[in-house]
């Protein structure tokens, strides 16, 4: 008998049921040509697929991303730089090259972290002796410094002495710290540096942002409530009319500085009418932040008309700045104090055509720049051309790339404060007085002191100890990706330059946090990667310009001017932010570009 009548009969004699034959399932196919296991019904269908359909399936694939780039693509970064691209293949493994760029030239601290690892808290011990206490402090360095007093005080816009007539333009630079003056007079082809403090250098020709508030209103004395962190606290609450206030008091006050220096000093030359403008900076990357600068066209009108007011008292500010609404609506001026026309300018453009009105460049060579201002509130860095047509006067710039980040000095010394206010809670919860001192210095963004080189340094007796990465470490892989990544080679990796053009690029850091060794590592992370051997930039100083007069300034000091040198002087026949990529064409690869050494 067979195996399955045996087995039949016995299921019948225990009563059970037989199970039944499971079904015969599909089994895959092993394509000796092709070592690959395939599916019965897939090879079948392939093979009643016609070629001349596959070959028709394939074109479309291969025509997708051709598709999808043919015509003009405009991206908007998040700073608001427009930047205009025409049909080109995307470079290959764009991010993995500067991926691997960060690892090649990765310092410490620097440009290989990634997202989560910037935002990771570093693990640290924190210590301090009983006698501990803070001892950096910035206001007493700054009233070491009086401020400068002139027969006129500037009141009156014109003397109208003569019937001469002048144009000036006034250029502002209205920083988180300090703020900067140069007026420019084109036909004479004169600029001159406003000095506002009685103090040889630099610190002369800086005024800090901090205003007072008593009875008799806005002073620039030390009498009453003051008022601090201006240009943040005003672009953090755009709309506050208590925000709004200090500015106007304090930009009138600096105004009325201004123009009576001029006058009581040039009084002579300037005896007649004079017709003038005012153009302000801008701390974003263009002029498509419609909302700031609409602000600053208000506040910096305001101004003006208010300066020429006795007293400044909140009510007399508030008048100034509901004139000013109907002045920026396009009402027509009705008095001399409220003839003055605004200019808001982008505060890297000013800066960089400060370097073009320097006459230090040669407008026949390639001039192609990385610029890089370290400023107290914002870090700026741009890559631009600057070319002049053959047969023309005017130079038009062309910036392949900007970034503006709140990685500036000021910040950088809040980061610390508030992960100080947060450890000493933590680490030290029986020292409160060290939490309030802390307080007490973290929003002094005026500091004309250096920044300690250590968390720790702002103490006496307070000692941390980071174990791995410190707190700078974090924030300058911040910075550095800004820099490096996100303005520099992502000029090479969307091919708005070519590799050779990027080669030796001239690099020029400034701004007053340049001189700090944390953002001068900058230069160095820049120099050189390596297995790129197009990476790297060449630092150079700004050079003076010819024709500006500032009595005591140290040549390697002029940066600290440019950006209101070049709001002065800012006449560009062109502002070209819409940069197509380079075409393709047949060149020999460079292997060595895609080896990273280890």
């Amino acid at each position: 008998m067979k195996l399955a009548g045996i087995l039949k009969e016995a299921f019948e004699k225990a009563g059970v049921p037989l199970p039944e034959t499971p079904k015969k399932k599909a089994v895959p196919v092993l394509d000796q040509r092709k070592k690959k296991v395939t599916r019965p019904d897939a090879n079948q269908e392939r093979k009643a697929r016609p070629r001349n359909k596959r070959k028709e399936v394939k074109d479309k694939q291969a025509a997708k991303p051709t598709s999808a780039l043919s015509g003009k693509k405009v991206t908007v970064t998040a700073n608001g730089t427009c930047i205009t691209r025409w049909s080109s293949p995307e470079p290959v493994a764009k991010g993995a090259t500067s991926k691997a760029v960060a690892q090649s030239c990765g310092s410490e601290g620097g440009k290989g972290g990634s997202t989560e690892s910037l935002r990771s808290d570093p693990d640290y011990l924190i210590t301090a002796t009983a006698g501990a206490c803070v001892t950096w402090h910035t206001l007493q360095h700054g009233q070491s410094a009086p401020l400068m007093e002139w027969p006129l005080e500037g009141y009156e816009t014109q003397l109208k002495k003569s019937t001469d007539e002048k144009f000036l333009c006034l250029g502002l630079d209205f920083g988180s710290s300090t703020l900067k003056a140069v007026i420019s007079d084109g036909e004479r082809q004169i600029t001159y540096a406003v000095p506002f403090r009685d103090i040889q250098g630099i610190e002369g020709y800086l005024l800090p942002c901090r205003v007072y508030l008593g009875e008799n209103g806005y002073s620039l004395e030390e009498q009453g409530q003051a008022y601090q962190d201006l240009k943040l606290a005003l672009l953090a609450n755009a709309e506050s009319l208590q925000a709004q206030m200090p500015v106007v008091g304090f930009l009138a006050l600096a105004l009325r500085m201004i123009r009576g220096w001029l006058l009581s000093t040039h009084g002579e030359t300037y005896s007649g009418a004079i017709v003038w403008d005012l153009a302000i900076g801008l701390p974003v990357a263009s002029r498509r932040d419609e909302k700031t600068v609409r602000l600053y066209q208000l506040v910096s009108t305001a101004a003006w008309i208010a300066s020429t007011e006795r007293q400044l008292t909140p009510e007399t500010i508030g008048l100034a700045l509901k004139r000013a609404e109907a002045l920026c609506g396009g009402a027509e001026a009705e008095c001399d104090s409220e003839d003055i026309e605004v200019r808001v300018e982008p505060e890297i453009a000013a800066q960089i055509y400060g370097f073009v009105s320097s006459g230090a460049y040669d407008p026949h060579a390639s001039n192609i720049y990385l610029m890089v201002d370290v400023g107290a509130g914002t870090l700026d860095a741009s890559v631009f051309r600057v070319e002049r047509k053959r047969g023309q006067r005017k130079d038009s710039l062309v910036i392949f790339r900007t970034t503006v980040e709140p990685y500036g000095v000021m910040n950088f010394h809040k980061k610390r404060m508030d992960w100080l206010q947060s450890a000493l809670a933590q680490k030290l919860p029986d020292r409160p007085d060290l939490r309030q001192a802390v307080h007490a210095i973290s929003h002094l963004t005026d500091a004309e002191e250096a920044l300690p080189d250590r968390v720790d340094g702002y103490f006496s007796g307070v000692d941390v100890q980071f174990k791995g990465r410190s707190l700078d470490q974090f924030f300058y892989a911040l910075v550095s990706r800004q820099v490096v990544q996100d303005t520099y080679v992502h000029v090479a990796n969307e091919r708005l330059l070519d590799r050779q053009q990027m080669a030796g690029m001239p690099m020029f850091l400034c701004g007053g946090g340049s001189r700090s060794g944390f953002y001068a590592k900058l230069k160095s992370d820049l120099h050189s990667a390596r297995g790129f051997s197009w990476f790297g930039v060449t630092p150079k100083p700004l050079q003076k310009p010819r024709g500006l007069v500032a009595p005591g300034l140290h040549r390697a000091d002029y940066d600290r001017l440019s950006v209101a040198f070049g709001l002065s002087q800012l006449k560009l026949d062109k502002l070209v932010m819409e940069v197509p990529v380079l075409a393709e064409k047949a060149t020999r690869v460079d292997f060595s570009e895609r080896y990273i050494e280890k």
